[in-house]
């Protein structure tokens, strides 16, 4: 029986080389590599400031706590997420505000934002879903009207596009996410971009210990810092970003085409590049995880993403009273299928005749 794995990586010659290289320069750690690393994502998406850490979580924490968010501040961030992005909030002392999702784009939208707004809402963290980009102008637009910090969790967007520009490039704090299944790889890590000189630099000090000069602490922070071998992998992956986002569009195409009895994430005019970091599809909820059964009994391997964040176990206790009819509905249907790099048009032709002939 065949076996198409969920997320495979593409991982070629030029990135052994890379990790060689490194490997026998005698240098490791956070230094040189990471430094071009950075350039080259600020050169590609347009970034003012890029700063490369050890993970996408870390990156959150970094953006949160560089704008100052702290106990008692408000921040909204979506239910319907992986749970790092209300994670990150609970982490630093602060209180995660949910809003409910949109049932077509699976995104948190402006209306459902300005229902949960109060007095002490510093931040709105918005996250791309699947990779898909949010209203980049309209959330803008609804943050100056607030006085607001803009957060975009940006961790399986990169290489997305918002009318033409690409994500990460529009000013306010983002962040990326290099975990294996991501867009590229740097096997863990993530970055914060910014256009914001004064963020970028507390967050270069937050990644250290806060330091400010050699042993010299400005404030509290971590060690959030990442290796040169991360990196010189992080820049072979991103010379090719623009063709694993290519691939991956061909192949929803191919999915789209071929898969019954199942609707797909509704994709807004204003997105003129979705990167498909996920591929989810939607089913009734009677059938859905009985289909997801067989799906993985016949060599399919699948995600479940995401229980929301109301409804995990421990998260439950702490927001018991949340009525997310959107969150919940999607998560009782959705099932994302394979979609990663590494993944040819074999591999899709045999999910898609799997998935059909379970109607049958």
């Amino acid at each position: 029986m065949k076996k198409v794995f969920w997320s495979p990586p593409s991982l070629k010659i030029e990135d052994e080389n890379a990790l060689i290289r490194v490997v026998r320069s005698g240098w490791l750690s956070d230094g040189k590599e990471t430094k071009a690393f950075e350039k080259e994502i600020a050169d590609y998406t347009g970034a003012k400031h890029v700063v490369v850490v050890n993970n996408g979580t870390s990156a959150l924490l970094a953006a949160l706590l560089a704008q100052g968010i702290s106990k008692e501040d408000e921040v909204i961030v979506p239910s319907f997420t992986f749970i790092a992005s209300v994670n990150s909030i609970l982490a630093i002392g602060a209180k995660p505000v949910l809003v409910d999702c949109d049932l077509e784009t699976f995104n948190i939208t402006l209306e459902k934002i300005r229902e949960k707004l109060t007095e002490k809402t510093r931040a709105i963290m918005f996250v791309d879903v699947s990779g898909m980009p949010n209203d980049i102008d309209g959330f803008r637009q609804l943050a100056r009207e607030h006085n607001l910090f803009l957060i975009e969790d940006a961790a399986q967007a990169m290489g997305g596009e918002y009318k033409g520009r690409k994500i990460g490039g529009f000013g306010h704090t983002t962040i990326f996410s290099f975990h294996m299944a991501k867009l590229i790889t740097t096997v863990e890590g993530g970055c914060v971009l910014t256009d914001d000189d004064e963020i970028a630099r507390k967050v270069r000090m937050l990644k250290n210990h806060g330091m400010q000069a050699k042993y010299d602490y400005g404030f509290l922070g971590l060690n959030f810092k990442t290796t040169d071998i991360q990196s010189a992998l992080g820049r072979t992956q991103l010379k090719r970003l623009d063709y694993f986002v290519e691939k991956r569009n061909k192949l929803v195409e191919k999915y789209k085409k071929g898969l019954k009895n199942c609707r797909f994430q509704e994709i807004p005019d204003y997105v003129t590049k979705h990167p498909y970091m996920l591929f989810g599809v939607l089913v009734d909820s009677g059938i859905r995880d009985d289909l997801n059964k067989y799906l993985n009994n016949n060599g399919v391997d699948t995600r479940i993403c995401w229980l929301p964040a109301h409804q995990q176990e421990y998260h439950k206790t702490i927001f018991s009273n949340e009525n997310l009819p959107n969150s919940e509905k999607i998560a009782q249907e959705i099932i994302n299928l394979p979609m990663g790099n590494g993944l040819t048009e074999e591999d899709v032709d045999y999910v898609i005749n799997t998935f059909n002939k379970y109607f049958l």
